[in-house]
Protein backbone atom coordinates (compact mmCIF):
# COMPACT_ATOMS: atom_id res chain seq x y z
CA UNK A 1 0.00 0.00 0.00
CA UNK A 2 1.57 3.41 -1.23
CA UNK A 3 2.23 5.97 1.84
CA UNK A 4 0.83 4.02 4.54
CA UNK A 5 3.18 2.70 6.94
CA UNK A 6 1.96 -1.25 8.82
CA UNK A 7 -0.65 -0.29 11.94
CA UNK A 8 -1.71 2.96 11.02
CA UNK A 9 -5.45 2.27 10.93
CA UNK A 10 -8.04 3.24 8.28
CA UNK A 11 -11.60 4.29 8.39
CA UNK A 12 -14.45 2.07 7.86
CA UNK A 13 -14.80 1.20 4.33
CA UNK A 14 -15.92 3.60 1.94
CA UNK A 15 -16.02 6.30 4.81
CA UNK A 16 -13.80 9.55 4.44
CA UNK A 17 -12.64 13.08 5.96
CA UNK A 18 -12.86 16.40 4.55
CA UNK A 19 -10.97 18.60 6.40
CA UNK A 20 -11.03 22.08 4.50
CA UNK A 21 -7.73 24.58 5.02
CA UNK A 22 -9.03 27.48 7.19
CA UNK A 23 -7.60 31.01 7.08
CA UNK A 24 -8.21 33.17 10.12
CA UNK A 25 -5.76 36.12 9.51
CA UNK A 26 -6.96 39.88 8.86
CA UNK A 27 -5.38 41.44 5.89
CA UNK A 28 -4.34 44.74 7.90
CA UNK A 29 -2.27 42.49 10.29
CA UNK A 30 -0.61 40.97 7.34
CA UNK A 31 -0.29 44.53 5.93
CA UNK A 32 1.47 46.15 8.79
CA UNK A 33 4.07 43.35 9.21
CA UNK A 34 4.86 43.60 5.14
CA UNK A 35 4.95 47.28 5.69
CA UNK A 36 7.62 46.96 8.34
CA UNK A 37 9.58 44.16 6.02
CA UNK A 38 9.77 46.43 3.20
CA UNK A 39 11.19 49.62 5.89
CA UNK A 40 13.51 47.04 7.06
CA UNK A 41 14.98 45.52 3.96
CA UNK A 42 15.02 48.94 2.13
CA UNK A 43 17.07 50.18 5.21
CA UNK A 44 19.35 47.64 5.44
CA UNK A 45 19.57 47.87 1.33
CA UNK A 46 18.11 44.90 0.35
CA UNK A 47 19.96 42.12 2.69
CA UNK A 48 17.12 42.26 5.46
CA UNK A 49 14.37 40.83 2.56
CA UNK A 50 15.03 37.02 3.23
CA UNK A 51 13.80 38.12 7.35
CA UNK A 52 11.26 40.07 6.39
CA UNK A 53 10.38 37.61 3.91
CA UNK A 54 10.06 34.89 6.16
CA UNK A 55 8.25 36.76 8.69
CA UNK A 56 5.32 37.46 6.29
CA UNK A 57 5.22 33.62 5.62
CA UNK A 58 4.97 32.74 8.90
CA UNK A 59 1.93 34.86 9.67
CA UNK A 60 0.20 33.56 6.63
CA UNK A 61 1.03 29.78 7.64
CA UNK A 62 0.57 30.74 11.07
CA UNK A 63 -2.99 31.52 10.26
CA UNK A 64 -3.33 28.72 7.76
CA UNK A 65 -4.91 25.58 9.84
CA UNK A 66 -5.73 22.06 8.57
CA UNK A 67 -7.83 20.19 10.89
CA UNK A 68 -7.29 22.45 13.79
CA UNK A 69 -3.69 22.43 13.24
CA UNK A 70 -1.66 25.22 12.12
CA UNK A 71 1.55 25.65 10.04
CA UNK A 72 4.87 27.54 10.25
CA UNK A 73 7.97 27.74 9.25
CA UNK A 74 11.51 26.99 10.65
CA UNK A 75 13.83 27.88 7.74
CA UNK A 76 16.70 29.80 8.37
CA UNK A 77 16.98 33.29 7.18
CA UNK A 78 20.91 33.74 6.80
CA UNK A 79 20.61 30.10 4.52
CA UNK A 80 18.07 32.19 2.82
CA UNK A 81 20.52 35.39 2.08
CA UNK A 82 23.62 33.00 1.10
CA UNK A 83 21.42 32.16 -1.63
CA UNK A 84 20.33 35.53 -2.20
CA UNK A 85 24.13 36.59 -2.28
CA UNK A 86 24.89 34.06 -4.70
CA UNK A 87 22.28 34.13 -7.56
CA UNK A 88 22.69 37.76 -7.16
CA UNK A 89 26.65 37.40 -7.76
CA UNK A 90 26.27 34.74 -10.48
CA UNK A 91 23.96 37.70 -12.29
CA UNK A 92 26.03 39.98 -11.64
CA UNK A 93 28.98 38.59 -12.84
CA UNK A 94 27.54 37.54 -16.37
CA UNK A 95 26.00 41.11 -16.64
CA UNK A 96 29.02 42.73 -16.40
CA UNK A 97 31.03 40.04 -18.67
CA UNK A 98 28.37 40.93 -21.19
CA UNK A 99 28.93 44.64 -20.87
CA UNK A 100 32.57 44.11 -22.05
CA UNK A 101 31.99 40.93 -24.39
CA UNK A 102 28.68 40.00 -24.94
CA UNK A 103 30.25 35.99 -25.48
CA UNK A 104 32.28 36.12 -22.59
CA UNK A 105 28.68 37.26 -20.72
CA UNK A 106 26.75 35.05 -22.35
CA UNK A 107 29.16 32.11 -21.50
CA UNK A 108 28.95 33.24 -17.81
CA UNK A 109 25.03 33.16 -18.13
CA UNK A 110 25.28 30.03 -18.97
CA UNK A 111 27.05 28.78 -16.16
CA UNK A 112 24.61 30.62 -13.75
CA UNK A 113 21.72 28.49 -15.65
CA UNK A 114 23.91 25.45 -15.36
CA UNK A 115 23.68 25.43 -11.45
CA UNK A 116 20.09 26.42 -11.51
CA UNK A 117 18.53 22.90 -10.12
CA UNK A 118 21.19 22.44 -7.23
CA UNK A 119 19.52 25.90 -6.54
CA UNK A 120 16.17 24.93 -6.97
CA UNK A 121 17.21 21.33 -4.85
CA UNK A 122 18.53 23.15 -2.09
CA UNK A 123 15.52 25.28 -1.93
CA UNK A 124 12.98 23.14 -2.36
CA UNK A 125 14.53 20.40 0.52
CA UNK A 126 15.10 24.02 2.56
CA UNK A 127 11.62 25.35 2.41
CA UNK A 128 9.80 21.67 3.20
CA UNK A 129 12.00 20.46 6.01
CA UNK A 130 11.49 23.66 7.71
CA UNK A 131 7.39 23.41 7.71
CA UNK A 132 5.45 21.97 10.32
CA UNK A 133 2.17 21.36 10.94
CA UNK A 134 0.93 21.66 14.83
CA UNK A 135 4.59 21.24 15.20
CA UNK A 136 5.01 18.19 13.66
CA UNK A 137 8.10 18.29 11.36
CA UNK A 138 7.40 17.87 7.42
CA UNK A 139 10.07 15.87 5.62
CA UNK A 140 11.27 16.11 1.60
CA UNK A 141 13.85 14.11 0.32
CA UNK A 142 15.14 14.75 -3.30
CA UNK A 143 18.54 13.55 -4.82
CA UNK A 144 20.62 16.28 -7.02
CA UNK A 145 20.84 13.30 -9.73
CA UNK A 146 16.61 13.39 -9.87
CA UNK A 147 16.96 17.04 -10.52
CA UNK A 148 19.19 17.44 -12.97
CA UNK A 149 17.33 14.49 -14.89
CA UNK A 150 14.31 16.59 -14.54
CA UNK A 151 15.55 19.82 -15.85
CA UNK A 152 17.60 19.06 -18.24
CA UNK A 153 15.68 19.12 -21.37
CA UNK A 154 13.94 22.30 -20.13
CA UNK A 155 17.47 24.15 -19.45
CA UNK A 156 19.20 23.02 -22.44
CA UNK A 157 16.46 24.11 -24.70
CA UNK A 158 16.70 27.23 -23.35
CA UNK A 159 20.29 27.88 -23.53
CA UNK A 160 20.36 26.38 -26.49
CA UNK A 161 17.65 29.23 -27.86
CA UNK A 162 19.93 31.47 -26.25
CA UNK A 163 22.60 30.97 -28.24
CA UNK A 164 20.91 30.38 -31.48
CA UNK A 165 19.45 33.83 -31.10
CA UNK A 166 23.09 35.35 -30.17
CA UNK A 167 24.53 33.81 -33.01
CA UNK A 168 21.41 34.99 -35.41
CA UNK A 169 22.13 38.15 -34.14
CA UNK A 170 25.78 38.28 -34.43
CA UNK A 171 25.53 37.50 -38.41
CA UNK A 172 23.75 40.31 -38.89
CA UNK A 173 20.13 39.39 -38.73
CA UNK A 174 19.72 36.93 -41.89
CA UNK A 175 16.90 36.62 -42.97
CA UNK A 176 16.26 32.62 -45.40
CA UNK A 177 14.41 29.95 -45.12
CA UNK A 178 17.04 28.25 -43.37
CA UNK A 179 16.54 30.19 -40.53
CA UNK A 180 12.85 30.09 -40.48
CA UNK A 181 12.47 26.56 -41.05
CA UNK A 182 14.90 26.43 -37.70
CA UNK A 183 13.11 28.93 -35.55
CA UNK A 184 9.45 27.07 -35.90
CA UNK A 185 11.33 23.12 -35.41
CA UNK A 186 13.21 24.35 -32.52
CA UNK A 187 9.72 26.15 -31.30
CA UNK A 188 8.29 23.09 -31.51
CA UNK A 189 11.15 20.80 -29.90
CA UNK A 190 10.06 23.46 -27.08
CA UNK A 191 6.73 22.05 -26.91
CA UNK A 192 8.09 18.54 -26.31
CA UNK A 193 10.72 19.21 -24.04
CA UNK A 194 9.43 21.64 -21.88
CA UNK A 195 5.87 20.17 -21.08
CA UNK A 196 8.55 16.79 -20.00
CA UNK A 197 10.41 18.86 -18.19
CA UNK A 198 7.63 20.64 -15.71
CA UNK A 199 6.34 17.13 -15.66
CA UNK A 200 9.48 15.51 -14.02
CA UNK A 201 9.89 18.98 -11.75
CA UNK A 202 6.84 18.62 -10.18
CA UNK A 203 6.75 14.91 -9.21
CA UNK A 204 9.87 14.98 -8.05
CA UNK A 205 8.61 17.73 -5.72
CA UNK A 206 5.82 16.70 -4.60
CA UNK A 207 6.72 12.98 -4.67
CA UNK A 208 9.43 13.55 -2.30
CA UNK A 209 6.92 14.88 0.10
CA UNK A 210 5.94 12.94 3.62
CA UNK A 211 3.25 14.01 6.30
CA UNK A 212 4.66 11.88 9.05
CA UNK A 213 3.98 8.16 8.20
CA UNK A 214 2.68 8.99 4.88
CA UNK A 215 4.65 9.90 1.83
CA UNK A 216 2.99 11.87 -0.74
CA UNK A 217 2.73 11.10 -4.65
CA UNK A 218 1.79 13.23 -7.78
CA UNK A 219 -0.70 11.34 -9.72
CA UNK A 220 -1.11 13.65 -12.76
CA UNK A 221 -0.05 11.89 -16.23
CA UNK A 222 2.33 13.31 -18.63
CA UNK A 223 -0.44 13.75 -21.40
CA UNK A 224 -2.28 15.91 -18.63
CA UNK A 225 1.05 18.39 -18.34
CA UNK A 226 1.31 18.52 -22.35
CA UNK A 227 -2.37 19.42 -22.12
CA UNK A 228 -2.41 22.22 -20.22
CA UNK A 229 1.09 23.45 -21.74
CA UNK A 230 -0.47 23.40 -24.96
CA UNK A 231 -3.20 25.67 -24.08
CA UNK A 232 -1.23 27.87 -22.46
CA UNK A 233 1.18 28.74 -25.40
CA UNK A 234 -2.46 28.61 -27.72
CA UNK A 235 -4.09 31.55 -25.21
CA UNK A 236 -0.65 33.37 -24.75
CA UNK A 237 -0.26 33.84 -28.83
CA UNK A 238 -3.45 35.00 -28.89
CA UNK A 239 -3.40 37.25 -26.16
CA UNK A 240 0.02 38.65 -27.76
CA UNK A 241 -2.29 39.01 -31.40
CA UNK A 242 -4.90 40.94 -29.54
CA UNK A 243 -2.70 43.37 -27.57
CA UNK A 244 0.02 44.02 -30.50
CA UNK A 245 -3.57 44.97 -32.55
CA UNK A 246 -4.23 47.36 -29.80
CA UNK A 247 -0.71 48.73 -29.34
CA UNK A 248 -0.19 49.43 -33.48
CA UNK A 249 -3.85 50.95 -33.45
CA UNK A 250 -2.70 53.61 -30.63
CA UNK A 251 0.41 54.26 -31.85
CA UNK A 252 -1.07 54.65 -35.63
CA UNK A 253 -3.89 57.16 -33.61
CA UNK A 254 -0.96 58.90 -32.04
CA UNK A 255 1.32 59.22 -35.23
CA UNK A 256 -2.00 60.48 -37.27
CA UNK A 257 -2.56 63.18 -34.36
CA UNK A 258 0.87 64.42 -33.23
CA UNK A 259 4.26 63.86 -34.60
CA UNK A 260 5.68 65.34 -31.38
CA UNK A 261 4.01 62.99 -29.06
CA UNK A 262 4.01 60.27 -31.55
CA UNK A 263 7.15 58.17 -30.37
CA UNK A 264 6.81 58.88 -26.61
CA UNK A 265 2.83 56.81 -26.79
CA UNK A 266 4.67 54.23 -29.15
CA UNK A 267 7.68 53.49 -26.87
CA UNK A 268 4.60 53.89 -23.95
CA UNK A 269 1.95 51.47 -25.84
CA UNK A 270 4.79 48.18 -26.73
CA UNK A 271 5.82 48.50 -23.19
CA UNK A 272 2.51 48.51 -21.59
CA UNK A 273 1.43 45.61 -23.87
CA UNK A 274 4.09 43.60 -22.97
CA UNK A 275 3.92 44.16 -19.58
CA UNK A 276 -0.02 42.70 -19.59
CA UNK A 277 1.06 40.12 -21.81
CA UNK A 278 3.85 38.99 -19.32
CA UNK A 279 1.63 39.21 -15.86
CA UNK A 280 -1.93 37.86 -17.70
CA UNK A 281 0.05 34.71 -19.32
CA UNK A 282 2.30 34.24 -16.17
CA UNK A 283 -0.97 34.38 -13.54
CA UNK A 284 -2.71 32.09 -15.84
CA UNK A 285 0.11 29.78 -15.76
CA UNK A 286 0.29 29.69 -11.96
CA UNK A 287 -3.49 29.50 -11.73
CA UNK A 288 -3.30 26.44 -14.29
CA UNK A 289 -0.19 24.70 -12.57
CA UNK A 290 -1.61 25.68 -9.19
CA UNK A 291 -4.87 23.65 -9.91
CA UNK A 292 -2.86 20.66 -11.89
CA UNK A 293 -0.28 20.25 -8.85
CA UNK A 294 -2.38 20.01 -5.75
CA UNK A 295 -5.79 17.85 -7.57
CA UNK A 296 -3.35 15.35 -8.56
CA UNK A 297 -1.41 15.07 -4.92
CA UNK A 298 -1.64 12.25 -2.78
CA UNK A 299 -2.18 8.51 -1.91
CA UNK A 300 -4.26 6.04 -1.48
CA UNK A 301 -5.04 7.63 2.30
CA UNK A 302 -5.22 11.12 1.53
CA UNK A 303 -5.91 13.18 -1.32
CA UNK A 304 -5.79 17.14 -1.88
CA UNK A 305 -8.43 18.85 -3.77
CA UNK A 306 -8.45 21.89 -5.43
CA UNK A 307 -12.09 23.74 -5.99
CA UNK A 308 -10.24 26.94 -7.50
CA UNK A 309 -10.34 27.20 -11.04
CA UNK A 310 -7.76 28.37 -13.46
CA UNK A 311 -10.54 30.81 -14.99
CA UNK A 312 -11.72 32.38 -11.53
CA UNK A 313 -7.86 32.62 -10.17
CA UNK A 314 -6.87 34.33 -13.30
CA UNK A 315 -9.78 36.59 -13.14
CA UNK A 316 -8.89 37.02 -9.13
CA UNK A 317 -5.24 37.72 -10.36
CA UNK A 318 -6.38 40.43 -12.84
CA UNK A 319 -8.73 41.82 -10.26
CA UNK A 320 -5.83 42.44 -7.90
CA UNK A 321 -3.78 43.92 -10.49
CA UNK A 322 -6.01 46.63 -11.20
CA UNK A 323 -6.51 47.29 -7.87
CA UNK A 324 -2.65 47.16 -7.20
CA UNK A 325 -2.05 49.75 -10.40
CA UNK A 326 -4.75 52.02 -9.74
CA UNK A 327 -3.54 52.52 -6.04
CA UNK A 328 -0.35 52.81 -7.10
CA UNK A 329 0.91 49.68 -5.38
CA UNK A 330 -0.05 50.87 -1.98
CA UNK A 331 -2.38 47.65 -2.50
CA UNK A 332 -0.01 44.80 -2.83
CA UNK A 333 0.25 43.74 0.91
CA UNK A 334 -3.71 43.69 0.39
CA UNK A 335 -3.07 41.76 -2.77
CA UNK A 336 -1.04 39.16 -1.44
CA UNK A 337 -3.13 38.41 1.60
CA UNK A 338 -6.01 38.09 -0.81
CA UNK A 339 -4.65 35.87 -3.13
CA UNK A 340 -3.41 33.84 -0.11
CA UNK A 341 -6.68 33.53 1.38
CA UNK A 342 -7.98 32.74 -2.01
CA UNK A 343 -6.12 29.40 -2.47
CA UNK A 344 -5.94 28.25 0.48
CA UNK A 345 -9.77 28.54 1.00
CA UNK A 346 -10.14 26.67 -1.95
CA UNK A 347 -8.12 24.12 -1.09
CA UNK A 348 -9.11 21.00 1.12
CA UNK A 349 -7.97 17.16 2.36
CA UNK A 350 -9.35 13.88 1.88
CA UNK A 351 -8.89 11.45 4.13
CA UNK A 352 -9.15 7.60 4.54
CA UNK A 353 -7.57 7.24 7.74
CA UNK A 354 -8.62 9.11 11.19
CA UNK A 355 -6.34 12.35 11.49
CA UNK A 356 -6.10 11.41 14.83
CA UNK A 357 -4.33 8.34 14.16
CA UNK A 358 -2.32 10.18 11.73
CA UNK A 359 -1.01 12.70 14.42
CA UNK A 360 -0.28 9.55 17.04
CA UNK A 361 1.70 8.07 14.66
CA UNK A 362 3.78 11.58 13.82
CA UNK A 363 5.10 13.25 17.29
CA UNK A 364 5.16 16.93 17.67
CA UNK A 365 8.93 18.42 17.77
CA UNK A 366 8.42 19.05 21.63
CA UNK A 367 7.43 15.02 22.19
CA UNK A 368 10.67 14.46 20.30
CA UNK A 369 12.65 16.52 22.42
CA UNK A 370 11.06 15.14 25.49
CA UNK A 371 11.74 11.39 24.03
CA UNK A 372 15.54 12.45 23.69
CA UNK A 373 15.69 13.57 26.91
CA UNK A 374 14.83 10.52 28.45
CA UNK A 375 16.87 8.39 26.95
CA UNK A 376 19.65 10.47 28.08
CA UNK A 377 18.50 10.38 31.34
CA UNK A 378 18.30 6.27 31.38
Amino acid sequence: MVGLRRGLPRLPKRAVDTWPVQFTSQADDYAAIWLQGALFTLFTLGLGLPWARLRCRRHLLAHTQLGGQALDDHASPWAMLMRQLLVMGLLLGGGLAAADKPWAGLAGLTIAALSWPTLWLAAVSHRVNRLSWGRRPLAWQGRLAEAWRAAAAPLGWSLGGAWLAAGWLALGHPVSVIWGVGAVSWGLLGLLLVPEGVWRLARLRQSGARLGPLRLRWQARRGEVRRACLSQVVQAAWLGVVLAGIALVIVAAAQAGSTTWGRPVSVMAGVAAALIWALVTGWQWQARLYRLVWDQTGNRSLRFRCTLSSRAMLGEHLLLACLVVGTGGIYWPWAQHRAWAVRARATSLRSRVALHSVMRHWPARQARVEVVRERVAG
